[in-house]
């Protein structure tokens, strides 16, 4: 009844196009529940009549149709459609490709929904080395690494480690790609055999769930190293926070758009480099003039005592110093 008052407040409230999603506690029909007391029909016939007052539609959903449960695996095991999205068609009508997924998750009895109002088109573009932390807990990693500085021979420190970084990178970019890969795989067996009450089948969804929480342990390590929080703990069930976090700093850094000279803001990125060429390049070349035209400037120079400190090589303590010094996340850019 709660949620039927919800969904009168909310239809009066305005009459823009809208949509929700929530945990209504009801079912509309009997193939929304397995197990339990069968649910009263004047119940699911008032619920129904609600959503059909109020000019609701229900999104539908991709993933396991129960989306509660409770006592898995013993005689009392109940299993509910009881979360869903629903909308206005005005609301419909605006975001066509609108889709509500069911999501798998291991700490709550309710599965979350998701919904996706049109799909990303993300842009591919060239990334730099970038060691990650998640390679240190697989077995290959170390084999890899002692396989590079034995085979290399004499080649000095920097060419050993350029080669060891491309064999960690082919390997690597591989094992982040599967780790994607084997969280959707696991994550539909969870979904298999979710509402399955055979012995067997139930040790299969346990041996799921297993794997699948280890992987998300995983994910876990790779979105808190690009979040770059180095204040919070692993194992803390953060990886929404680090990829939130990690999503924004990365939009954060992107350069969208520029003004030209001329007041013109410049948003396809190759309008975008030309822009800063053109800056670049003349400003460096008014420099140089201003350089030419100005001979009385004169230069601050330097000490003979600072410039002995600038020609003393580097020793290897102050290098050790400063590396060590940097928090394990970090990385050094030559």
């Amino acid at each position: 009844m709660e949620a039927w008052n919800m969904l009168r407040e909310l239809s009066v409230a305005s009459e823009l196009p809208w949509c929700i999603l929530d945990d209504f506690n009801d079912i509309v029909s009997l193939e929304e529940k397995r197990g339990g007391k069968q649910q009263p029909r004047r119940l699911m016939e008032g619920f129904w009549d609600a959503i059909m007052d109020y000019g609701l539609h229900d999104l539908g959903f991709t993933g396991d149709i129960f989306t509660w449960d409770r006592s898995r695996g013993t005689y009392k095991w109940v299993q509910e459609r009881l979360d869903r999205g629903m909308a206005t068609q005005q609301w419909m009508n605006m975001f066509l490709l609108a889709e509500v997924t069911v999501l798998e998750v291991t700490t709550s009895d309710h599965l979350p929904l998701m919904l996706q109002l049109h799909r990303k088109v993300f842009e591919k573009r060239r990334c730099r080395f970038k060691f990650e932390n998640i390679w240190i807990g697989e077995r290959e990693y170390r084999n890899i690494v002692q396989e590079c500085w034995r085979q290399d021979g004499e080649r000095d420190l920097m060419e050993k480690i350029m080669s060891c970084s491309l064999k960690l990178e082919e390997w690597g970019g591989g094992l982040i790609r599967e780790m994607k890969v084997q969280i959707g795989k696991y994550r539909k067996e969870m979904q298999r055999y979710r509402s399955r009450r055979d012995t067997f089948e139930i040790q299969k969804y346990d041996a799921a769930r297993w794997q699948f929480i280890r992987l998300l342990e995983k994910q876990e390590i790779f979105w808190r190293q690009r979040a770059k929080q180095f204040w919070l703990r692993e194992g803390d069930r953060n990886s929404s926070f680090f990829h939130k976090y990690a999503t924004t700093r990365k939009e954060h850094n992107k350069i969208k758009k520029l003004k030209d000279k001329h007041g013109e803001w410049k948003e396809e990125n190759a309008e975008i480099q030309e822009v800063i060429t053109k800056y670049f390049t003349e400003l460096f070349s008014s420099v140089k003039d201003s350089m030419r035209l100005s001979p009385r400037i004169k230069f601050p120079v330097i000490s003979d005592i600072q410039k002995e400190k600038l020609v003393t090589p580097i020793a290897d303590e102050e290098v050790k110093a400063v590396v060590f010094a940097m928090h394990s996340d970090m990385v050094l850019i030559a």
